[in-house]
């Protein structure tokens, strides 16, 4: 069975099983929030251990002796995260170059005095990024793109392509691609993807693949993976309260 047609299956499955009881949705929420704020702490590099982005999260502030802004930028995600959710209940809503902003903005609060705004420079993360007068116009592009689309898996993992061929940010795109990307499957029902440690490296190697020499199938595959992931952690949730329903 193809990658896609397996998660078209599991979506159907899970969609069969909902709703799901409280519980489990916010035993679901709770663990999707610690896998992301420590993926985001994974793909910008935040130099924190996956126990300090835990401790962090827990306690709701920043830890003594380590990194202030890498810790900030972890309590920032769950705001980010908030916001998604928010964003992705608004079914009538418009998904924008705004959208993308607001979350930069989240995201770098008090980290960055330039957050929701884009670089006025060479973007750092990479060579072959858009000159910075041509990010305005990239990013208008993008949002008109996204007005037209449907929210659904492939235009997802699109959108977080085309935000990072331009990267309009000095810091933090990927984090913004992966909750544009997310909030997109969240509108179409899919759960969100989460990049793991051990996902880092193919996880950047594809995306800059896709990048510079446009080939975006190995990008693709590597997405389709990490959500079929997701899907099954959502599966098996929805599998044990089947079970404890039953038994009770």
């Amino acid at each position: 069975m193809a990658l896609l047609d397996e998660i078209n299956e599991k979506k159907r499955v899970l969609d069969k099983a909902r709703p799901l009881p409280v519980d489990v949705v916010a035993e679901l929420a709770d663990w999707f929030e610690r896998e992301l704020t420590v993926a985001c702490n994974t793909v910008e590099n935040g130099g924190l251990t996956r126990d300090e982005v835990l401790q962090v999260i827990e306690r709701g502030a920043v830890l003594r002796n380590r990194p202030q802004d890498t810790q900030r930028l972890a309590l920032n995600h769950v705001e980010a995260l908030k916001l998604m959710a928010r964003l992705s209940y608004q079914g009538g809503g418009i998904i924008t170059e705004r959208t993308v902003a607001a979350l930069h903005g989240v995201l770098y609060q008090g980290i960055d005095p330039a957050a929701g705004q884009y670089r006025e420079g060479v973007s750092e993360e990479g060579s072959g990024s858009p000159d910075p007068a041509k990010v305005r116009v990239s990013m208008s592009a993008l949002s008109g793109w996204l007005r037209r689309t449907e929210p659904g898996i492939e235009t997802a993992l699109e959108a977080h392509h085309r935000l990072m061929m331009v990267r309009p940010f000095d810091a933090g795109n990927a984090a913004v691609g992966l909750l544009l990307a997310n909030l997109m499957l969240s509108r179409a029902g899919y759960p969100p993807v989460v990049v793991h440690p051990e996902d880092l490296q193919i996880y950047a190697d594809t995306v800059e693949r896709a990048r510079t020499v446009g080939d975006k199938l190995p990008y693709r595959e590597q997405m389709l993976r990490l959500l079929n992931r997701s899907l099954d952690v959502c599966l098996l949730a929805a599998a044990r309260a089947a079970k404890a329903e039953k038994a009770s």
